[in-house]
């Protein structure tokens, strides 16, 4: 399971960052900074999920007293 994430997020790192190695003109700080935020936001939006799944397999398999 830990290897998909990982994949999945590697994926999501090289799809998102601009194409720079045929760039002729220069990028703007300004679509580095954002794309970067994006990144995090989708590894964060991807982590806090595993974590309510985690969390609520946990609750769910503890016996009803």
């Amino acid at each position: 399971m830990q290897s998909k994430s990982f994949v999945a997020a590697c994926f999501m790192l090289m799809s998102g960052l601009p194409n720079l190695a045929y760039a002729r003109d220069h990028v703007h700080p300004t679509i580095i900074f954002l794309s970067a935020t994006i990144i995090f936001l989708m590894i964060l939006t991807v982590y806090i999920v595993f974590k309510i799944r985690r969390s609520l397999r946990n609750d769910l398999d503890k016996p009803a007293n």
